[in-house]
């Protein structure tokens, strides 16, 4: 049975020194001698060579102010080699320096099993003191490069991640670390795929995604980026770029890559309330052409289509006919009062609201509705609340097309809670729902002017709100909740101390 091989490792040579330690004595001060004394006596290549101990130094003139040097310090000094080696008998290396000494002599002189190396072959010692010199300098400068560049990557709030061919995470920087609450030695060397706070967190890698950048920059050796979206544990809809670059080794081929992901959902936030914002303008503008051009013409046939249905001696078809009619101009009719509605200008309305008073009155305007379809209502606002800087009548309006909103969104019944607190400086309003809960698109499009999901419709109601709530310096976030059902939140501006609502500073 042929034995197992050895276990090696050909980045390193090990040298077999039989853990001895080599006593040392110096024979002459010619060159090379300062060389000869660091690495002998020095620490510097302690990691290089096995223990060496200088017992004496020969040759040395009393008035050398080299016996000055702490290397020596403690080193006995001899006018020549006998009385070294009469010294030392240990001593089991010799180094020679000194031009023109009998090297037969000294080798006769020098006790038994000790080596020599003279002024000759000393020459290599100078040169590997040379190279790990060299080699110190450069390891100081890598040492103070990598040290650079981990505090910079350290520093960036983005999730940054090395990753091999394999998938394997080689390295991480220290805000990734922490937001999944690992250490970066417990991360190194896993699955990139568990880099992952949770299930909801979109993935830093996915090798078996073919869309992945990871695994796009790995195939083409080209820079590669995707959009991500999650629901975080909030409910709050989170937007995620991440970016992955290829990392080339010696030979031209992708060795790593690292994947950069940022959060950018403030900035996506911010990009679609403009987007929205000009969708509203434009339904305003839209607003104005139908009260100009339709409002008018839309009332008359109303009205004429009213008393038509109301003629004795109509036939009982006609009738009929003209009742539909009539049903079609009065939803119009509402639509277009909708749209007016909408494009009212908001800065000239102005009040104060009692969140509780409102609340309880929109919960009363939809209270029928709510109990024909089964839905509980409940409502939490605690005492002490301060006013808010909203029209009452508007702040009613918003909280009704919320509340209505909700309980359509129940068709096998539930319940729609209407709560409010303090939040900093601001009134949190909020309106939840027990329903099926939000999906990412219906997060993002929600307050969209006539937006049709799956499963859901949304006309002006929703962009009312966000348009009444941000005309009055407030903020709307929509966000799904961890049981299931939706839940938006106002931020309402308060009512500031003062004469006629002003601060009274």
């Amino acid at each position: 049975m042929a034995d197992a091989p050895r276990p090696h490792d050909d980045a390193y040579c090990v040298l077999d020194a039989e853990d001895r330690e080599y006593l040392v004595g110096v024979v002459g001060v010619g060159p090379g001698f300062d060389t000869i004394l660091e690495i002998v006596a020095g620490d510097e290549f302690r990691e290089f060579l096995p223990p060496m101990h200088l017992a004496g130094v020969a040759g040395l003139d009393p008035d050398d102010p080299r016996r000055l040097s702490p290397l020596l310090r403690d080193v006995p000094f001899f006018p020549s080699h006998k009385e070294l080696f009469a010294h030392a008998p240990d001593i089991n290396l010799v180094v020679e320096l000194r031009s023109g000494l009998d090297r037969r002599a000294l080798a006769r002189d020098m006790p038994v099993g000790a080596s020599l190396i003279d002024s000759t072959a000393s020459f290599f010692l100078c040169a590997l003191s040379s190279a790990v010199s060299v080699g110190a300098h450069c390891r100081r400068r890598l040492d103070h490069q990598k040290l650079l560049l981990e505090a910079i990557v350290d520093e960036v709030q983005e999730d940054i991640v090395l990753i091999g061919t394999s998938g394997r995470v080689v390295d991480l920087n220290r805000n990734l670390a922490a937001r999944l609450g690992r250490s970066k030695d417990d991360l190194i060397g896993r699955d990139c795929r568990e880099l992952r706070a949770s299930p909801e967190d979109p993935p830093l890698c996915d090798p078996g995604d073919p869309q992945d950048p990871f695994h796009v920059a790995l195939a083409t050796g080209e820079k590669a980026e995707r959009l991500h979206t999650a629901v975080a544990a909030d409910g709050r809809l989170r937007y995620y770029r991440a970016y992955a670059y290829p990392i080339r080794d010696a030979s031209g081929r992708v060795g790593h890559v690292v994947v950069f992901r940022r959060d950018i959902t403030d900035r996506t936030v911010g990009e679609l309330s403009a987007r929205q914002a000009e969708r509203i303008e434009t339904v305003g503008r839209l607003s104005s052409y139908l009260a100009h051009e339709i409002r008018n013409p839309l009332f008359a046939a109303s009205g004429f289509a009213r008393r038509l249905s109301r003629m004795e001696g109509l036939p009982e078809a006609a009738r009929e006919k003209a009742g539909i009619v009539v049903e079609e101009l009065t939803r119009m009719e509402a639509l277009l009062k909708q749209f007016l509605e909408f494009a009212r200008p908001m800065g000239a309305v102005v009040g104060q609201a009692s969140v509780e008073r409102v609340a309880r009155e929109a919960l009363e305007a939809v209270g029928l509705e709510a109990e024909t379809r089964r839905v509980g209502l409940t409502v939490d606002i605690p005492p002490g609340l301060p006013a808010v800087s909203l029209d009452p009548a508007l702040l009613k309006q918003c909280l009704v097309n919320l509340v209505r909103n909700a309980v359509e969104a129940l068709p096998h019944g539930g319940v729609v809670s209407v709560a409010a607190d303090r939040d900093g400086q601001r009134v949190r309003l909020r309106v939840a729902d027990s329903g099926r809960g939000a999906t990412r698109e219906h997060l993002e499009n929600m307050f969209s002017p006539f937006y049709k999901g799956d499963h859901c419709e949304y006309g002006l109601g929703l962009a009312m709100v966000k348009k009444v709530v941000d005309d009055f310096g407030g903020a709307v976030e929509a966000a799904g909740q961890p049981g299931g059902g939706c839940v938006i939140t106002l931020y309402l501006p308060p009512v500031l101390a003062g004469p006629d609502g002003r601060d009274g500073s």
